[in-house]
C-alpha cells in the first residue's frame, strides 16, 4: 500500500515537471516569436523611412531551406525517360555525363548538373488541342513536381512553362518549357533535378529583418532605385555541382521589387539583379 501511494506521488510529481516544462517552453517560444515580430516591424520602419514600402504579408522566411546536395540518380533518370518516350527506351552513355534515349517517339538527353532536352518525333502521340493542359498531364506522367508560371502563345506555336518544385519548394534554377507547334508537342527544354540520395550540409539562413537590410544594402550599391518590394519568395538555386555528377543547392528569395527582381542569396545576403522594369 505504501508503494502504491509513493509512486502514484512521483507520477504527479512528473506530470506537474512535465506541465511546468511545458508552460516554460511555451513561454519563451512566445516571446521568440514577439521579439521576432517586433524586429521586423522596426526593419520595415526603417525601409519605409528610405523610401521602400514592404507588405509583411508577401515577406517569407528560409529558415527552413538548408543547403542540399542530390546526387545523380540513373535509374530515376532512365525511368523517367521511359515514361515519356515508352520502355524500350534505352540508357545510352555518350560521355562527358550525357545518357541519351531514343524511341519512335523521339530522344531525349540528360547531362550531369540537370540539362534536359528532348526532340519528339511528328507522331500523332504528342497531339492536342489543348497544351497548357497536355504539358502539365505530361510533367505528371514523368514523376516530376512542378509548378506552371506560364503559356507564349504566338501564331502556331505555344511554350508552356513550369518551374520544378522540391519537396515543394520552388527550384528557380530548374525551369521546364514544351514548345507546341501545328497541334503537336516537338521540344522540351531546360533545367530538371531527378530524385536521387539528398544530403544536407551545415549552414545558417538569415533571418527576415537582416535579408531585408541586405536586400537595401545590395540595392543602395548598385545605384538601383526601387519604391516597393512587391514579393519576397523563397526557394533554391544550383549553386555548384560535386564531383559525382550531382547538384548542390542553396536557399536564396526570389525578391520582385516595383522596378526589377533579383536573387538574394540566403546565406550570404549577395545580391543579384534579374530583370529589367
Amino acid at each position: 500500500m505504501e508503494w502504491r501511494r509513493l509512486k502514484n506521488i512521483i507520477i504527479l510529481i512528473l506530470l506537474l515537471l512535465n506541465g511546468f516544462l511545458l508552460v516554460l517552453v511555451g513561454t519563451r517560444w512566445g516571446e521568440a516569436v514577439k521579439y521576432d515580430r517586433a524586429a521586423l516591424d522596426q526593419t520595415l520602419e526603417v525601409l519605409a523611412g528610405r523610401g521602400i514600402q514592404v507588405d509583411p504579408d508577401v515577406l517569407a522566411p528560409a529558415e527552413s531551406l538548408p543547403p542540399l546536395v542530390i546526387e545523380r540518380d540513373l535509374e530515376a533518370e532512365q525511368k523517367l525517360a521511359q515514361a515519356l518516350l515508352g520502355s524500350e527506351a534505352q540508357a545510352d552513355n555518350r560521355g562527358g555525363g550525357l545518357y541519351l534515349y531514343q524511341s519512335g517517339l523521339g530522344e531525349l538527353g540528360l547531362r550531369a548538373g540537370g540539362e534536359f532536352f528532348a526532340e519528339l518525333a511528328e507522331d500523332p502521340h504528342w497531339g492536342t488541342d489543348q497544351p497548357q493542359t497536355h504539358a502539365a498531364a505530361l510533367m505528371q506522367t514523368m514523376g516530376v513536381d512542378a509548378a506552371w508560371i506560364g503559356t507564349d502563345a504566338q501564331g502556331g506555336r505555344t511554350v508552356v512553362c513550369f518551374r520544378q518544385l522540391w519537396d515543394g519548394v520552388p527550384v528557380f534554377s530548374c525551369e521546364i518549357r514544351l514548345t507546341y507547334e501545328g497541334g503537336l508537342l516537338r521540344s522540351i527544354k531546360g533545367m530538371l533535378l531527378t530524385a536521387g540520395q539528398t544530403g544536407q550540409e551545415p549552414g545558417e539562413i538569415l533571418t527576415l529583418p537582416t535579408a531585408l537590410m541586405r536586400f537595401w544594402d545590395g540595392v543602395t550599391a548598385a545605384g538601383d532605385v526601387c519604391s516597393s518590394i512587391q514579393s519576397m519568395e523563397p526557394g533554391y538555386l544550383i549553386a555548384a555541382q560535386p564531383l559525382s555528377g550531382g547538384v548542390r543547392l542553396t536557399a536564396v528569395w526570389l525578391v520582385t521589387s516595383d522596378t526589377a527582381g533579383y536573387y538574394l542569396d540566403g546565406a550570404t545576403g549577395a545580391l543579384t539583379r534579374l530583370t529589367e522594369p
